[in-house]
């Protein structure tokens, strides 16, 4: 077992798996122009999170952060609503969201931002750049839309974080960004050291990836950094362990497993209402690169079927204590992940290879 429901003191909620914006680097897209074919863009209501999310579960929490493997929290219609209601439920929570912050109008960023007022509550403003540069990554969002809602959100008290991802094409604009969010009033400009130039399917890293348009034809290249202080340190390990264990795959058999989730006490609910421990799992759905339902998660999903890991069908702390947590767990005892280790567990959560905690 990974934990005990009564353990959970982090939800983790997608609310919805749709998005203004089409980033090269994110799942639900194929390298930010056609959107993922396997997603079913699709959003929880309200009524969806009280069924899910009890007010006793909710009154266990210290957190509740809304970020998408696929969407962004605000495009999903009720997500100020589920703000109120965890709020009401459980006064001392602190709330979170990660977001591209190009969607509604200031009006919904003022209300947003006297929710987020408590100590420990943020949003996190993903801006990769300037106007001339955060669309690069960005596609489809507006700089000037999101600047707008940026001082709505903290001239109502809101606490922002700017979340600068660092690429070759901006990291000459990072102290003029880093100005910029101290002018605005954003309490903290966090920098960002991407960890996906790794191809998943190659297993190895990268240094650029295509970007294409909604017909698959190539439109231009994202490239590293070049300076080495915005490079993923975790990255330049791939050589060394790879000369450890004679391979990258090697080492994904035979590496320690420390699971992140379970130290925090933390579950990921998904925009269909599924329970996973971790959105790294839960990506695992839906990888566009890979046949469909083709990906380990699949076999241990089928084991237990879908309805039985839906917080709409079931309480969610017997989910928690059931058997798809147990089968995510045990897999981590085989010797190899062909022979039904959960990669994307050794990946995330092997102790020398860690991308996300080297962002």
């Amino acid at each position: 077992m990974i934990y005990k429901s009564s353990d959970i003191r982090t939800v983790h909620l997608e609310i919805t798996d749709k998005c203004n914006a089409a980033c090269p680097q994110c799942g639900r897209n194929v390298l930010g122009g056609r959107d993922n074919p396997y997603l079913s863009n699709t959003e929880l209501t309200l009524e969806d999170c009280k069924t899910i999310f009890s007010s006793e579960f909710v009154s266990q929490l210290n957190r509740m952060f809304m970020c998408g493997n696929y969407g962004d929290p605000v495009v999903a219609k009720d997500t100020l609503e589920v703000y109120h209601y965890f709020r009401n439920v459980n006064p001392e929570i602190r709330l979170g969201m990660n977001t591209n912050a190009s969607m509604r109008k200031p009006e919904w960023w003022r209300n947003l931002g006297e929710l987020f007022q408590n100590s420990g509550s943020a949003v996190r403003f993903g801006i990769d750049g300037l106007a001339d540069t955060n669309h690069i990554y960005r596609r489809r969002t507006d700089f000037n839309k999101i600047m707008e809602n940026a001082k709505a959100f903290i001239e109502a008290g809101g606490n922002a974080v700017w979340d600068f991802i660092v690429f070759r094409h901006n990291e000459h604009q990072i102290n003029e960004a880093k100005k910029l969010s101290e002018e605005l009033g954003f309490k903290k400009f966090q920098i960002k050291k991407t960890g996906r130039f790794f191809s998943n399917t190659k297993m190895q890293g990268k240094d650029r990836q295509e970007v294409h348009n909604k017909k698959g034809e190539l439109e231009y290249y994202l490239e590293k950094p070049l300076a080495a202080e915005w490079q993923n340190k975790s990255l330049e390990n791939e050589q060394k362990l790879i000369e450890k264990y004679s391979s990258l795959n090697s080492y994904l058999d035979k590496t320690p497993i420390k699971c992140k989730v379970a130290e925090e006490g933390s579950v990921y609910v998904s925009a269909e209402g599924y329970v996973f421990p971790c959105c790294w799992t839960a990506n695992q759905m839906y990888p566009w690169y890979f046949p469909e339902k083709s990906s380990q998660i699949w076999k241990i999903i089928d084991q237990v079927g879908l309805p039985n890991i839906s917080g709409k069908n079931k309480n969610i702390q017997e989910i928690i204590e059931g058997d798809f947590f147990k089968l995510i767990s045990n897999s981590w005892d085989n010797k190899s992940c062909d022979g039904g280790r959960l990669k994307v567990c050794a990946k995330t959560c092997g102790t020398e290879f860690d991308p996300f905690k080297e962002q």
